[in-house]
């Protein structure tokens, strides 16, 4: 019974991360403003880092390194993201 109880949970986090994403980039195509785009790319990033703590939480797998990968590959996102709407520039 717990296989299947530790499956369920496992199905339930997924499905939370994929339909945020999904949510999320509805509302990125629906927006026109380059500000507004940046926003929700930022709080899914964010969401990003705290389904991969509740996740690996869970399987009890969380530490410093998942912590910090999950931060890297958010980082990034909001760094391409940046770049690409024009929000920064380096020249």
């Amino acid at each position: 019974m717990k296989k299947k109880s530790h499956s369920l949970v496992v199905f339930i986090q997924y499905s939370v991360l994929v339909i945020s994403m999904s949510v999320a980039s509805l509302f990125f195509q629906k927006t026109a403003d380059n500000f507004s785009r940046f926003y929700i790319l930022v709080g899914l990033s964010l969401l990003y880092i705290l389904w991969g703590i509740w996740h690996h939480g869970y399987t009890e797998r969380l530490d410093k390194l998942v912590l910090f990968e999950y931060s890297l590959v958010s980082a990034i996102v909001i760094l391409l993201s940046a770049l690409g709407l024009g929000i920064i520039r380096f020249f």
